[in-house]
């Protein structure tokens, strides 16, 4: 069965989400162990951004802008990995808004 799912930095849940019904913890999707590492250092990484105000943000632009790559990168693996087949949609905390995947 396919599944909605969106990469979304989040500082106290998991960073993955279904589109329908919320935070999903990464180990129900039956993924790779090396993907769950993979995209837990990055979420790590990500969580210091997330309290950080516009000023702060913008003064760490080219941390966020690999940041985003990199979930991008996870994103487009991610469509790949799950089981059943999955739309991805990636959105960039450091920039507030969703950013296209391909």
């Amino acid at each position: 069965m396919m599944k909605y799912l969106i990469i979304m930095p989040d500082y106290t849940t998991s960073c993955l989400r279904d589109a329908f019904e919320g935070p999903i913890k990464v180990e129900e999707l039956k993924l790779p162990r090396e993907f769950i590492r993979e995209l837990s250092y990055w979420h790590d990484l990500y969580r210091k951004i997330i309290p950080l105000d516009d000023e702060a943000r913008a003064m760490r632009i080219e941390e966020i802008e690999r940041l985003d790559n990199k979930g991008l990168e996870l994103a487009k693996k991610l469509k790949d990995l799950v089981p059943g087949g999955a739309k991805v949609k990636y959105y960039s905390e450091g920039k507030s808004q969703f950013l296209p995947i391909d």
